[in-house]
């Protein structure tokens, strides 16, 4: 089992974030950028290599994000075609999300194994997703996946602005 820990907001770069571990150590850097409203991001190890990203998904109007993991589609966060309310689903081949996703307060499971879990917790540096890996083979999707619906929390909180 391995804990990490992303700040929601690091005020010294909004562009770029850190995954560090429980005793501070950077695991991850995360790049973010805009793609037409969406908040899609990179993220690697300490060797720069991509361990995943988080695209725009292509040929949808609807806001949709890709969590692509050694160039295979691993979630897909796309917004229902709901006029009433704004939601959105999550769809895997591998996976299934439990719990509270739109909370940031879920599991993440392959069958019948619960692979990891991501949590709000507060630490001493601030308000950040506490990420909890129970199969190292599933971080990556886990990282992807939690940024994804991140973007997509973002693009709610805008809507509201708006109104």
């Amino acid at each position: 089992m391995r804990q990490l820990f992303m700040l929601k907001e690091d005020y010294t770069n909004e562009n770029q974030k850190e995954i560090i571990t429980r005793n501070g150590d950077k695991v991850y850097s995360v790049d973010s950028f805009n793609d037409n409203g969406l908040t899609c991001y990179r993220v690697s190890n300490t060797k720069q290599e991509e361990i995943a990203r988080v695209e725009k998904h292509v040929g949808t109007t609807l806001p949709c994000l890709d969590v692509i993991v050694n160039e295979r589609i691993m979630f897909t966060v796309e917004q229902s075609e709901s006029l009433s309310m704004m939601s959105f689903k999550i769809t895997s081949e591998n996976f299934e999300v439990y719990d509270d996703w739109w909370s940031m307060d879920f599991d993440v499971m392959s069958g019948y194994r619960k692979v990891s879990k991501v949590r709000n917790r507060w630490t001493g540096l601030g308000d950040a997703y506490e990420i909890t890996v129970f199969e190292k083979s599933s971080e990556p999707e886990t990282i992807g996946l939690m940024l994804a619906l991140d973007s997509v929390k973002k693009i709610e909180a805008n809507m509201k602005s708006v109104k």
